[in-house]
């Protein structure tokens, strides 16, 4: 349980600053050259994260997407 939690608190806060940096870069909320890079390696960075760790949190989920999708699979036909 405690590494699922940190996995998602982990994937909570990259989504939320890529949403950030994304909003902030497309309103050009930035001032100068120097700015702008550096929230677009943040950006950058931060969607990398976020990308690992999903893909992590849906390994270690497989059993359980597996089972539920049988479940559905199964109740529709």
């Amino acid at each position: 349980m405690k590494k699922n939690f940190y996995l998602d608190v982990l994937i909570f806060v990259s989504c939320l600053i890529c949403l950030v940096t994304g909003i902030q870069m497309d309103f050009h909320l930035f001032s100068g050259r120097e700015q702008k890079m550096f929230f677009t390696e943040i950006h950058r960075w931060s969607g990398y994260i976020f990308a690992v760790g999903l893909l992590l949190h849906i390994a270690w989920h497989a059993k359980w997407i597996s089972y539920a999708a049988k479940n559905c699979i199964g109740k529709s036909r």
